[in-house]
């Protein structure tokens, strides 16, 4: 279910920039008409199309896994509004550039989640395996910029900025079937399985088995450049950043021996990538339709990972002997109409 005061506070937030970015409307519409300045609004549509990542290593500073889980977003739906203040003619008039978005992601069923193990104490083989239908819960996703844009002719122009972005996903695996190699050791000796392979006896599950969340926070400094042909333009950024942060959660609702199991952590300074490409149509001189495309790819957050069964609080959890991790990659591909206010 979405959570209504997490909703409100980005509702708040996102108004609060709109007045940010317009000062106030006297004032804004002073600077439009003075500075050839214009103020839009542009309801939104799309698709992502990627996955989550959820990460526990078997040995700290290695990159081999213990545990992967996958969680699917293909595709999730969403819809959102932006809001954007800049020059009028950004390819005949240098000026400050602000915005702010704002997308809700509709719960739907977004595809998979897989979830694979590497538990053997002394190979590093696959042991586990299962796969769940996913249900994405709740899905936020906004961006605040602000930065400069510069016209280089009257059919070029290159800007540069800071990007603020908040993402938070939920999800829920339901049903499925797992598939475990048999055990060879003993309970009280080191963990050894048999390999792991697709002929192994898949066992169903019903109900609701798995329930992860993300918490991403984001700064990163960008640079587009934008071209146009007579009522046709094309826009293209690029950004990177290592300032990244991402609090995740876990909750095993169903395991091999039913009892509930918790896992969290918060992780930062990794690699962030984005870029893409919009393409714009203006029929007029008060709007431009938009189509976008995107990818976003997030990699290399590690820390320790924090574990507990069921029904104990976070604060009281103990670190286990391994770290954690959390990734994300995903296409956006959009469609906007951008209304010119003034």
């Amino acid at each position: 279910m979405f959570n209504i005061r997490k909703i409100a506070f980005l509702v708040t937030l996102f108004f609060a920039s709109l007045y940010i970015l317009t000062a106030q409307t006297g004032t804004s519409r002073a600077i439009a008409d003075q500075r050839n300045y214009r103020f839009s609004l542009t309801p939104l549509a799309g698709i992502l199309i990627g996955q989550s990542e959820e990460i526990l290593y078997k040995y700290k500073n290695s990159d081999q896994y213990a545990s992967q889980l996958l969680w699917d977003l293909k595709p999730l739906y969403y819809a959102g509004l932006a809001l954007d203040f800049g020059p009028k003619d950004p390819f005949h008039k240098n000026g400050f550039t602000s915005a702010a978005s704002l997308k809700f992601g509709f719960p739907l069923k977004t595809g998979i989640m897989e979830d694979r193990d590497w538990m053997d104490s002394y190979e590093e083989y696959l042991t586990h395996y299962s796969r769940h239908e996913a249900f994405s819960q709740n899905a936020i996703l906004a961006d605040i910029s602000a930065g400069y844009t510069w016209h280089i002719k009257d059919f070029l122009a290159v800007s540069v900025f800071g990007e603020f972005s908040y993402m938070y996903f939920s999800w829920m695996a339901e049903n499925g079937y797992y598939q475990y190699a048999t055990r060879l050791s003993g309970p009280l000796e080191p963990l050894h399985f048999e390999k792991w392979n697709s002929s192994i006896e898949k066992k169903s599950i019903y109900g609701a088995g798995m329930r992860y969340t993300q918490n991403w926070l984001i700064f990163a400094p960008g640079i587009s450049f934008k071209g146009r042909l007579s009522s046709f333009s094309l826009e293209a950024n690029i950004k990177y950043s290592p300032l990244i942060y991402c609090a995740d959660r876990d909750d095993h609702l169903l395991t091999y021996n039913d009892n509930g199991q918790l896992f969290h952590g918060t992780f930062s300074i990794g690699h962030y990538i984005d870029g893409g490409a919009s393409f714009t149509y203006t029929p007029n001189n008060r709007i431009d339709l938009l189509l976008g495309l995107s990818y976003r790819y997030i990699t290399g957050l590690r820390d320790n990972t924090y574990h507990a069964s069921t029904g104990t609080e976070v604060s009281g959890i103990s670190s286990l002997n391994f770290e954690g991790g959390v990734g994300y990659s995903a296409f956006d591909i959009k469609l906007a109409a951008r209304i010119k206010i003034y």
